[in-house]
């Protein structure tokens, strides 16, 4: 079953309540969808004030850069 972008972003936004920051890749997994509909949901949640995305250059596991996002304070 599909589900709708409304779903999609409060799922994002349930996960951050609990984990305050995560990465796309952990954010793909949990909600069970692909890369590309997490990356747009959470620019559009960043857009209206809900997320922070932050670009890091490397990760010290891997020397890969990845991209996190975190939950703002003083969204509901």
């Amino acid at each position: 079953m599909r589900r709708i972008a409304l779903d999609i972003k409060k799922e994002i936004l349930q996960l951050l309540k609990k984990n305050k920051e995560m990465s796309l890749r952990e954010l793909e997994s949990k909600i069970n969808t692909n890369n590309k509909t997490i990356r747009s949901q959470v620019e559009e949640l960043e857009y209206f004030g809900f997320v922070k995305i932050i670009k890091h250059e490397k990760n010290e596991i891997n020397g890969r850069p990845y991209t996190t996002i975190v939950l703002i304070s003083n969204s509901r």
